[in-house]
């Protein structure tokens, strides 16, 4: 990434006259060397607009609590967008700045593409384009950000490969981290946003918190974690990804970590591309007091972004288990255990890999040698019941978990393809 300051200085005055920029979501603001002198200003122009934000909430109030959903291990929040209401965006703290996508809902608020620049972010392909505007207004019930410059991101810069796949209509990022304490509560299912006062504070002093310290570094958070990698133990710096959908992701392009004998080949798909994994156990990850054990992780052999020296990405399957509150301004984060901390988290056992889609789960890979393979089931196929339960946006955690179900030995799929719907017995078996 270019410094934006000498180039701010030698190039201020020219643009003014001119008048003048799992899925994982991490997103990069990225100012490139073929930007014209205005374009490096509009980006400028954002990073100062968007620290001068104006943050409110309800009057005499000092913090909102909103119900959230999860939709493929993403926080989903009810938003409003300059006064139109009926949004779902995903919580992201790896996100650099607020994103709208292209929607069918979104479209309708008629978002100037006038100032295109490029964002960044996991994968192997070419950075896309997207576009910034200004004087944006978010609301999450009470609270609101205002005079807030967003980057509208059409399906060509998503991690999607059409409109209608686009589950999502946004992202909370960075803007919110940095003006709020945000408390992530997956047993009440909620999203509390304070002000970062005194008296907020102490809400998170109780025994039943404890604080681990983090580094925030180009507004992403990092943490440091204890892993054991074959025989050796390791401390890995980690970006703390709730719009990651997975567990954890170690790049190993010039890393000395060891990959599993017992692997399979997994794909993933960020903004920038796709990325290639080994996924292996990984014998053990410690976070704070908590240890993971058996971890089934991605080992990022193609696609890797690393930031600020960083060793991989800390996905929201491992952090559900865990109730958060983000303090970027403080460098910190504390966490409880929930009930789902003690959930085994699993690896698939079925060779599909699917994504949310308004019918039920579409197909995205299909893995050789796999019971899936042994289906004839197509990519882009649209499963829409597993095991008699109809898949949902309620429910797609649920019965898609029911891949990795290690107490059964076969569950039957149904999905319609190019011609009727067809209904089989898929075989699960162990993949690592």
């Amino acid at each position: 990434m270019l410094s934006l300051t000498k180039t701010l200085k030698k190039r201020t005055k020219e643009c003014l006259s001119a008048g003048q920029t799992i899925i994982e979501f991490t997103l990069l603001l990225m100012v490139i060397a073929s930007m014209s002198g205005c374009r490096i200003w509009d980006m400028a122009n954002f990073q100062w607009q968007n620290a001068n934000a104006n943050v409110s909430w309800g009057e005499g109030k000092s913090d909102t609590i909103v119900p959230f959903t999860m939709l493929n291990n993403h926080i989903i929040v009810n938003t409003t967008i300059n006064g139109v209401e009926g949004f779902r965006f995903v919580l992201d703290s790896g996100a650099a700045a607020t994103v709208v996508t292209e929607t069918v809902a979104t479209r309708l608020l008629g978002f100037s593409q006038s100032k295109p620049f490029k964002i960044s972010g996991s994968g192997n392909g070419d950075d896309p384009i997207a576009y910034i505007v200004n004087d944006t207004q978010i609301e999450v019930g009470d609270f609101s950000i205002t005079d807030l410059s967003v980057i509208y991101a059409p399906t060509s810069a998503m991690p999607f490969d059409s409109i209608e796949e686009t589950y999502f209509d946004g992202v909370l990022g960075a803007d919110f981290f940095n003006c709020c304490l945000i408390e992530i509560n997956h047993d009440e299912q909620t999203l509390k946003i304070s002000s970062p006062t005194p008296q907020n504070y102490q809400n998170y002093a109780p025994q039943s918190w404890y604080s681990i310290e983090i580094q925030v570094e180009d507004n992403t958070p990092y943490l440091e974690a204890i892993i054991t990698n074959g025989q050796t133990e390791k401390v890995v710096k980690v970006m703390l990804d709730t719009g990651s959908t997975g567990t954890l992701s170690l790049f190993t392009a010039n890393q000395n970590f060891v990959i599993p004998d017992n692997n399979y080949d997994a794909r993933t798909t960020g903004i920038s591309g796709d990325t290639s994994n080994k996924v292996g156990l990984l014998n053990s990850l410690i976070i704070g007091e908590q240890n993971f054990t058996q971890l089934p992780t991605y080992f990022r052999v193609v696609g890797s972004n690393p930031q600020s020296g960083s060793h991989g990405v800390l996905g929201n399957e491992i952090m559900q288990r865990f109730n958060m509150v983000f303090d970027f301004t403080g460098e910190k984060v504390w966490v409880q255990s929930n009930h789902k901390t003690r959930i085994p988290i699993l690896a698939d056992r079925s060779g599909l890999r699917l994504l949310p889609h308004n019918e039920g789960a579409i197909v995205k890979d299909v893995a050789v040698g796999t019971g899936a393979e042994s289906l004839t089931i197509s990519k882009n196929s649209i499963v829409t019941s597993i095991d008699g339960i109809k898949i949902n946006s309620a429910n797609f955690d649920q019965v898609t978990s029911l891949l990795s179900n290690r107490n059964v030995d076969s569950v039957t799929v149904c999905w319609i393809g190019k011609e009727n719907q067809t209904c089989k017995k898929l075989v699960l078996n162990s993949r690592i």
